[in-house]
């Protein structure tokens, strides 16, 4: 599950270079997670993608770039506890695996060119001149 996740925001940061330095941990979980709670934590860091792109996507000019830097950090605070639930839950079983793979991929498809136009639009714009937008950029 912890491999999906980390692909997932891995596929959606990279165009920014933005989480690049997000460890991914190779230990083994001791137990497997049920179907329905690796689902529910794929809708759970969809959700969170989800609202990285559309805050970005927001940031028009400094006041919104300004406004977005506690939305980004709400986002981040989630991603973390995501993590550790994920790393607490195990890794789903291979049939599991793959059905999230077929709902994930589609989605993050869809989320990655959003990302990085905004990201483009963002960069272009010298991050609208907010210092405190670049720095959660950069903490994202």
């Amino acid at each position: 599950m912890k491999k999906i996740a980390f692909f997932a925001a891995a596929a959606l940061c990279s165009p920014l270079t933005i989480a690049q330095d997000a460890p991914v941990e190779t230990t083994e979980a001791v137990a497997a997670c049920t179907p329905a709670e690796a689902e529910a934590m794929v809708d759970e860091v969809l959700a969170a993608l989800t609202e990285v792109v559309e805050v970005l996507e927001s940031v028009q000019d400094t006041a919104t770039a300004d406004a977005a830097v506690a939305k980004l950090e709400a986002v981040k605070v989630r991603m973390e506890a995501a993590q550790v639930k994920m790393e607490a839950l195990g890794e789903p079983d291979e049939a599991t695996q793959e059905q999230l793979a077929a709902k994930l991929l589609p989605a993050l498809f869809s989320l990655a060119p959003r990302m990085e136009a905004a990201g483009a639009r963002i960069m272009e714009n010298d991050c609208y001149g907010s210092e405190a937008f670049k720095a959660a950029m950069e903490e994202l």
